[in-house]
């Protein structure tokens, strides 16, 4: 098995070294680390497997692996996606822990079977990126500085996304969960909405919202959407379909409600999020 060390995997100027993966065909074998890591998927989905276990990514969640935590990453279905990796030399993050110095907040941490996972919002997703690509800018031109910069977003991303009872109490992703938002990924369930989300999970719409709130910190409607626009997304970035088509084909009956929400998610209309793409494939 592949074993990173600091040393090989963080430049020595550096406290963490941000890089972006762009597809999981650039993605490590199973492996292990010397070191701390976050990573967090900004788009598509996969399954996350470590320490013998099975984690189900979406966009939006952010990991907090530990040193000698085993994984890799495999697709889940046809599904791709891309995430930025935050590789943070052990002196970092025990350094924060000292500082926070709250002992149930640390062994909630460490010394669980599987890795925490926080599941952000777009604000903070965005929020969170911006924080770290500016780390990166300025550890090109000025390191001292970033280090200062980074050493408070990392508390602050402890504190903020890993540092509350539901992070240090969460019991293990119930088996009906999983296989309910697996199943909704094809197109006969993601057409039928809640409807198929609530038969599949064989539990009363009260308590799927409960569980959704507890273990994706987002409503079931929240997490449809999503999955509606990552299969948008997808469409107008490999195929010529109309606007209206690939509404219905993603599942959203009411073109309107599908142009609001794909502005809301990804900040621009569908039309310019294709043309902006191609662009840039261009450049």
């Amino acid at each position: 098995m592949i074993k990173y060390t600091e040393a090989s995997h963080i430049n020595p100027e550096l406290l963490a070294d941000p890089f972006w993966v762009e597809s999981l065909s650039q993605v490590s074998p199973e492996h292990t680390h010397d070191f701390y890591e976050f990573f967090i998927l900004t788009e598509g989905r996969c399954r996350h497997i470590v320490n013998g276990a099975a984690q189900l990514l979406q966009s939006g969640c952010l990991v907090f692996i530990r040193p000698d935590d085993t994984h890799r990453y495999e697709a889940d279905g046809d599904s791709d996606c891309r995430f930025l990796n935050i590789p943070c030399r052990k002196s970092l993050i025990n350094d924060a822990f000292s500082y926070l110095n709250e002992e149930e907040f640390l062994h909630g941490l460490l010394h669980t079977p599987l890795p925490r996972i926080a599941m952000l919002s777009q604000m903070e997703m965005d929020d969170f990126i911006r924080s770290f690509e500016r780390i990166r800018m300025l550890s090109t031109l000025d390191k001292v500085k970033s280090r200062i910069y980074l050493k408070g977003i990392l508390v602050d991303t402890l504190t903020q996304h890993f540092f509350s009872p539901e992070t240090i109490e969460q019991p293990e992703f119930p088996l009906w969960l999983e296989h309910a938002v697996s199943k909704m990924h094809l197109k006969e369930n993601l057409n039928k909405g809640l409807h198929a989300l609530y038969e599949l999970s064989g539990r009363s719409a009260g308590h799927v919202n409960r569980a959704f709130r507890q273990y994706l910190n987002q409503t079931p409607t929240e997490y449809i959407n999503q999955l509606r626009l990552n299969v948008a997304r997808n469409l107008l970035l490999t195929t010529e379909l109309r606007v209206v088509e690939i509404a219905l084909e993603s599942g959203f009956d009411n073109v309107s409600h599908f142009y609001h929400q794909f502005k809301k998610y990804y900040h621009q209309a569908p039309l310019d999020f294709r043309k902006n793409a191609h662009a840039n494939r261009l450049v």
